[in-house]
């Protein structure tokens, strides 16, 4: 009887603690200040998540209208083939999403792409791609929704995934700039209502063997 009693509960307990939810955190950068930032850079009121670029300097905070939605985050220069690489401190996510901008036409060619790679431990997790569609607008969006992953960088490339690494003409130089960063929080753990109803399943379990039990003790013996 005890250990009915006991695994009822123990199943009741795994229900409730398997809701667990997600949020979303957005980082926008607007309460940042326009200039370069330091590597190792975070967003104002976001420390879980900090910046650096690929070749060690060239971050930072922008405002350049319609190419950066507001404020924003670059990585110097369009003639390097510098990028943004981003690494969470808070653990393991999956789900990244960020805005992006600057694809100036004049110094893209059609193909050219947008890449988001995520990485776990420094392992390659995936790498998702958008095609530029060189407005020169920050209207296009790139996301990665199958973690975990813990890291990640992003880049513009050529129309076969490869840097671009020189400036002066087009397709050998663009500057990486993104913004809307919108990645999964772990937040407080909620049942889903499936889970609620599997509890009351499982504490009316619970309320029948006790019952039981009392009757039990309740009844006159038979000896």
């Amino acid at each position: 009887m005890k250990t009915r009693l006991l695994a009822a509960l123990t199943a009741a307990t795994a229900l409730a603690a398997a809701g667990t939810a997600h949020a979303l955190t957005v980082i926008d950068f607007e309460g940042d200040v326009v200039g370069s930032v330091a590597e190792g850079f975070s967003a104002a009121g976001f420390p879980e998540l900090v910046f650096y670029s690929d070749l060690g300097a060239g971050l930072e905070i922008g405002d350049y209208d319609v190419q950066s939605d507001g404020k924003a985050l670059l990585a110097q220069s369009d003639t390097n083939g510098n990028f943004i690489r981003g690494e969470f401190t808070d653990g393991v996510h999956s789900f990244l999403s960020m805005t992006f901008g600057n694809d100036d036409p004049i110094f893209t060619n059609p193909g050219d792409r947008a890449v988001l790679t995520v990485f776990l431990g420094g392992a390659l997790v995936g790498q998702t791609f958008v095609i530029l569609n060189r407005n020169d607008v920050m209207d296009q969006t790139i996301a990665f929704t199958s973690g975990p992953f813990d890291s990640f960088t992003f880049a513009y490339t050529d129309a076969a995934g490869n840097p671009f690494t020189g400036g002066g003409g087009a397709g050998v130089g663009l500057i990486e700039i993104i913004d809307n960063i919108t990645f999964d929080t772990l937040s407080a753990a909620i049942p889903e209502p499936s889970a609620w109803g599997m509890m009351i399943l499982g504490f009316g379990g619970v309320g029948g063997i006790l019952r039981r039990r009392r009757d039990l003790v309740a009844a006159p013996s038979r000896a």
